[in-house]
């Protein structure tokens, strides 16, 4: 993501992250990895149930997702893999960005 960041906020998307690391060791991963985009801290797993990405027995607790919520908070797309590495790729992704209807319209003031 931090690679093709400008062509997600481009495409008129707002990319965040969220970790359930501790403040301590999240600022630690992102200043050394220089990602251009906010992180949540989301210690209590608050998030992580909601959207079903956590796993007490695989990937340490932690599983790899990705989600494409529209302005209108509707979850466009939505992908949990197993693995860390098991994420799509930023062109199908901008593709799915690009297809979101009203996508310019929705993200102006």
């Amino acid at each position: 993501m931090a690679e093709h960041y400008g062509a997600f906020t481009s495409a008129g998307a707002v990319v965040l992250a969220v970790t359930r690391d501790s403040e301590a060791a999240a600022q630690e991963y992102f200043a050394y990895n220089k990602v251009p985009f906010p992180c949540l801290l989301d210690a209590a797993g608050d998030v992580y149930r909601q959207y079903d990405v956590g796993s007490e027995a695989i990937s340490l607790g932690q599983r790899p997702a990705l989600y494409i919520i529209d302005a209108q908070g509707i979850v466009q797309f939505a992908h949990v893999g197993w693995q860390q590495w098991e994420i799509p790729r930023n062109e199908d992704v901008l593709r799915v960005c690009d297809a979101i209807p009203c996508r310019a319209e929705s993200t102006q003031g």
